[in-house]
């Protein structure tokens, strides 16, 4: 796995050995980043059920200013935190070992772009859109990207739309905004 552009080009990431981390695709990962362009505009980044840091990473290779990684595994903490110290981005970066939904209740920030990337056919997917909606979590200009089966549909609140959908094999990935931006 690595950084696909940007300063951190080419640049090397370990991965998380478990069947509970899915890694995301090269491929899944520049198309979410090419929908996304230019990624320079978002400032501030939360990357949900983070694993090894992978998308959060590649956001702020591509100039995001600053990220929030979350992910409660150990095991993919601790390589998420190694990720980040190997491309030295922890002046760049917060890191929280909490559950994602737990973090999204408490937390009182709005973000830019939030990555989210739940494991495949888990409740939180719906779960973490209901709170991000709650909580007012995404920037009036923000976007939301989703990484989900291509086979899994899911609900979305009121409070956003989506912008684009792309599938790639067994990927779909969704980008919402904000309603009434």
């Amino acid at each position: 796995m690595r950084v696909i552009a940007g300063k951190h080009r080419r640049r090397l990431l370990k991965n998380v050995p478990s069947p509970m981390t899915r890694s995301t695709r090269d491929r899944v990962k520049e198309t979410l980043f090419n929908m996304l362009t230019p990624v320079e505009v978002y400032s501030s980044c939360l990357d949900l059920f983070a694993g090894s840091g992978a998308l959060g990473i590649e956001a702020l290779s591509r100039g995001v200013e600053h990220a929030v990684f979350v992910e409660s595994q150990p095991l993919a903490f601790g390589i998420l935190k190694e990720n980040i110290e190997t491309l030295a981005l922890s002046q760049q970066s917060e890191r929280y070992r909490v559950d994602a939904v737990d973090y999204c209740r408490r937390v009182k920030k709005t973000f830019d772009l939030i990555l989210l990337d739940p494991p495949y056919q888990s409740p939180y997917l719906e779960q973490t859109l209901e709170i991000i909606c709650q909580k007012n979590m995404l920037a009036p200009q923000g976007l939301v990207a989703v990484l989900s089966t291509s086979q899994q549909a899911f609900a979305i609140p009121g409070c956003l739309i989506t912008v684009k959908q792309r599938t790639m094999g067994v990927t779909m990935v969704t980008l919402l905004k904000g309603a009434n931006t």
